[in-house]
């Protein structure tokens, strides 16, 4: 593992070498080290509004996901769960850090939760927002495994667009919305972040599941969180399900499933008291 540090009057940049990757980090603020960890799509821009605020309380750290974005790998492959977490472990080491506080949102999750099972004396705490793991669903939602399949069925027969279309369909339970005027693409562009989903994460994330009672046992602090505006959705209903298993606390905040693009400061705010209440 390697780094190279790039410090600007707000930011500092850290370009994290792992496993055969070149992970693209930034971060603000002092304190205890928080790492922000985007779900589908892997990048972390969509953090940046929230920076400023929670760089009052930590140092804050946003990344691209490996293949994802700005970070690089030496040759697109399969989505290990196992490996991204130890991205996640490079980062914390190149920080200068022995621990972090996590924050996994939807898909990302799913890495927090990975790293708490496999390597906890690196976690403060997780905070887990609407991490959509099918295994655990109630029975009246496990129809959604079949759907997932059909969304990556549906990838291979007409792409990316169509796939996420698919999909969001069968998280929302409206109609599939029609498709959009075709725009000629270019065919030296490198390949969108959709087409990297669909291709080498979609199934990964369908099937994977951490050992939840390895994460229980670790006895690393979690709380796992939902957005009012996510109810009985299944991302929402997941997130209830998997605090039942962890016997760990579950917290509503505003907002749906993206509230750190819906409202920054407040997510900001949301998320420091969230792993305030890890503490009590």
């Amino acid at each position: 593992m390697s780094s190279d540090i790039i410090t600007s009057s707000q930011r500092t940049n850290l370009s994290v070498e792992n496993e055969g990757a070149v992970i693209r980090t930034w971060s603000q603020g002092n304190g205890p080290l928080l790492i922000l960890i985007p779900g589908g799509g892997g990048t972390g821009e969509g953090f940046d509004k929230s920076m400023p605020s929670l760089s009052k309380y930590y140092t804050v750290v946003a990344y691209d996901r490996r293949g994802n974005g700005k970070s690089t790998v030496e040759k697109p492959r399969i989505l290990n769960p196992m490996e991204s977490a130890r991205d996640i472990v490079a980062i914390v080491k190149a920080m200068g850090r022995t621990k972090a506080f996590l924050f996994g949102t939807s898909s990302g999750g799913t890495f927090a939760l990975q790293v708490a099972q496999s390597y906890p004396e690196y976690v403060d705490g997780v905070i887990l927002h609407e991490v959509p793991i099918v295994s655990i669903l109630p029975e009246e939602h496990i129809k959604r495994v079949d759907s997932g399949y059909d969304v990556f069925q549906t990838y291979l027969e007409g792409g990316a667009e169509a796939a996420l279309r698919t999909f969001r369909a069968s998280v929302s339970g409206n109609q599939v919305e029609p498709a959009p005027p075709k725009v000629p693409m270019d065919p030296n562009a490198p390949p969108h972040r959709l087409e990297y989903f669909f291709k080498y994460e979609f199934v990964i994330f369908m099937v994977y599941t951490p050992n939840l009672g390895a994460v229980k046992a670790n006895g690393v602090p979690v709380a796992t969180v939902e957005g009012i505006g996510s109810k009985g959705m299944l991302h929402a209903v997941s997130s209830k399900v998997l605090s039942e298993i962890l016997g760990c606390r579950h917290v509503v905040w505003s907002g749906a499933h993206a509230p750190f693009a819906e409202n920054a400061e407040l997510f900001g705010e949301d998320l420091h008291k969230t792993i305030l209440l890890l503490e009590i």
